[in-house]
């Protein structure tokens, strides 16, 4: 387990993702400079960020419920073939990422919506 520090699991995740890894990470790296933004003109314009975080929340549950159903099909599989508990968590741990990309959009979205002055 001494082997497994960033640098190996970032060759890992490069020689998994193969060609998806860098559009992967942009992609990550926007929606993240979204987040960021949202929270920043929410506070520049002294708004609150309980009506975004609900709606984005709603929304990244909605996707990740959606997620979990999709997901392995786009294998070949059918929930029924799922056997074990690892393979729920594993289909829970997929679902929450593709949730949270979800929630990423709708709340930068969102966000610059209620902060636009009156």
């Amino acid at each position: 387990m001494n082997d497994f520090n960033p640098v190996s699991l970032f060759y890992i995740a490069l020689e998994t993702l193969t060609v998806w890894f860098w559009p992967t990470v942009i992609v990550a790296l926007l929606l993240l400079l979204g987040v960021v933004t949202g929270f920043r003109s929410l506070r520049k314009y002294g708004k609150s960020a309980g009506k975004p975080l609900f709606a984005s929340l709603v929304a990244g549950l909605l996707g990740t419920a959606v997620g979990m159903a999709m997901l392995p099909s786009l294998t070949g599989a059918s929930l029924s073939d799922l056997s074990g508990a690892v393979d729920y968590i594993l289909l829970l741990f997929m679902a929450t990422g593709f949730g949270l990309a979800i929630f990423a959009l709708v709340f930068s979205v969102v966000a610059r919506k209620c902060a636009r002055p009156a």
